[in-house]
């Protein structure tokens, strides 16, 4: 199926994204800076912290542990946040774990206590081959979630993962809310102006979902989006993210 595909080379992208080629991905494309956004199991915040040590243009976030009571969720977070810890990535899907549990509004309220932001996957999608036996819930990337997360925490500074590429229904839902940003992997040319058009270029910033995609490919969708406004495409590309 064309979806086994889709899993089996995103899989492949996973083993093919070493420290050495993203370095690689950074010179290629002139980028002086890249987030990089861990989700355990998968990822963690140790690697992404070790790596930006051999390559300082990463800035790494962490990942909430959420096999652990949350006392010790907070506590490690807290020690991340000491260490170099950016922000905070949220994958309720990867991680199994409802947007609306208790853990996931305990991670997020730590990074509110510092003013660091927190970056949350939006979409119910799907990542393993139907015969793997690991817990999963495609509904926990519920957009409906995700409204009423941000909605109980009007305090904090929040990504919506790819939301840019859907910035009508995203905008409709986060109505009132001066703290919820999105980000343009994902999106075309054509979903680009339009975020611009409903968000305003201050609550965009420019994202590629690395290593699903290449850099090189999302900038020329905001070159091409935003050819005739310098200023707008610095706020996307550095400005906001700044």
């Amino acid at each position: 199926r064309d979806l086994d595909l889709v899993i089996d080379g995103g899989q492949y992208r996973c083993w093919e994204s070493t420290l050495e080629n993203l370095t690689h991905q950074l010179d290629e494309n002139d980028m002086a800076g890249i987030v990089l956004l861990p989700c355990l199991p998968n990822t963690s915040f140790e690697e992404y912290l070790a790596a930006s040590k051999l390559e300082p243009r990463i800035l790494p976030f962490t990942a909430a542990d959420m096999s652990l009571p949350i006392d010790e969720i907070c506590a490690k977070l807290r020690r991340d946040i000491g260490r170099g810890a950016k922000g905070l990535k949220l994958h309720p899907v990867l991680q199994n774990v409802r947007l609306l549990d208790d853990r996931m509004y305990a991670a997020a309220k730590v990074f509110a206590e510092v003013d660091l932001p927190v970056v949350i996957h939006v979409g119910e999608g799907i990542y393993y081959h139907e015969n793997v036996d690991y817990p999963w819930c495609s509904k926990y990337g519920s957009m409906d979630d995700f409204f009423e997360f941000a909605h109980n925490l009007p305090n904090q500074v929040i990504v919506g993962a790819h939301c840019a590429a859907f910035a009508d229904t995203f905008m409709e839902g986060c109505k009132g809310l001066e703290n919820v940003y999105s980000d343009t992997s994902f999106s075309s040319v054509t979903a680009v102006k339009n975020a611009l058009k409903v968000m305003g270029p201050d609550r965009i910033m420019f994202g590629t979902d690395y290593p699903f995609t290449y850099e090189k490919f999302n900038i020329q969708v905001i070159n091409e989006a935003l050819a005739d406004n310098p200023v707008t495409k610095d706020k996307i590309f550095y400005g906001n993210i700044a």
